[in-house]
């Protein structure tokens, strides 16, 4: 059905699997459509009551692909805002969603990853696992609303600290910071989200809906607001020369030198 997703289905659960292993689950454009697309099928889907998104292998998203931000700058090309947007739908489809959606983090949500992640209703975390913001490395400002997500979440201190600096939440600090619903052995995790899915499963489907339209409308009324403003910073980044040399650090394997 899907290019980079697996869709399954059992007993009211559907399971959206990230399925790009060999790039530790890295966006393509692909990506954002199809998670934008089988979000709104779950949504109007009266056989489903509740999604888990999760990664194949070791990742659950590594945010973007690096290998393209180097393909664009070869053909002088920027990210457009009409991408950054693409992103911003992307979290809409889930936290504008009817159906309480569980992020099972494995691996690392990094970037653009992360942003997914904090969409969703509820974040299981492996024990290993790690919430890694990442933008700044690439000398980008960040998308999918995730520094407003990210504010709502933990405050305008601790998200400035983050971002900013980089600095990876572990599994045990995202606990701490109440961000994480639970913290289990990594091979527990898929268990553990479905024991969730399933209390979600027999919980009233149309009052859960309800909740979720109350929170997503009272709680994050900026969404659309903020993802247009940083459609125009991410895009404007996008040409900047410490953009090319944080890729090109990257992929080199080198610190990256910003200095003007």
């Amino acid at each position: 059905m899907y290019q980079t997703l697996l869709y399954t289905e059992e007993n009211h659960i559907a399971t959206v699997t990230i399925n790009r292993p060999e790039y530790g689950n890295a966006f393509s454009e692909e990506t954002y459509e199809e998670i934008i697309d089988v979000m709104n099928k779950i949504d109007e889907n009266d056989q489903i009551d509740v999604a888990i998104l999760t990664g194949a292998g070791k990742y659950f998203c590594s945010g973007g692909d690096i290998r393209y931000f180097q393909k664009m700058i070869d053909n002088e090309e920027n990210i457009s805002e009409e991408n950054v947007l693409l992103t911003g739908k992307m979290v809409k489809s889930i936290k504008k969603n009817s159906k309480p959606v569980i992020a099972a983090i494995n691996g690392v949500a990094a970037g653009a990853g992360l942003g997914l992640a904090m969409a969703c209703d509820f974040i299981v975390m492996g024990e290993n696992s790690k919430l890694i913001p990442a933008f700044i490395n690439m000398a980008f400002p960040g998308d999918t609303v995730l520094i407003y997500t990210l504010q709502q979440a933990i405050g305008t201190f601790n998200t400035t600290k983050h971002v900013m600096l980089n600095e990876p939440i572990t599994a045990s600090l995202a606990k701490d910071y109440g961000m994480a619903y639970d913290v289990v052995s990594d091979e527990n995790l898929l268990e553990t989200a479905n024991e969730l899915a399933t209390q979600l499963v027999h919980a009233p489907t149309e009052a859960l809906g309800y909740q979720k339209a109350l929170m997503a409308e009272m709680f994050y009324p900026e969404l659309d607001s903020f993802n247009q403003k940083e459609a125009e910073y991410m895009h404007k980044s996008s040409k900047s020369k410490e953009h090319k040399e944080a890729v090109d650090a990257f992929l080199n394997k080198r610190k990256p030198n910003f200095k003007k």
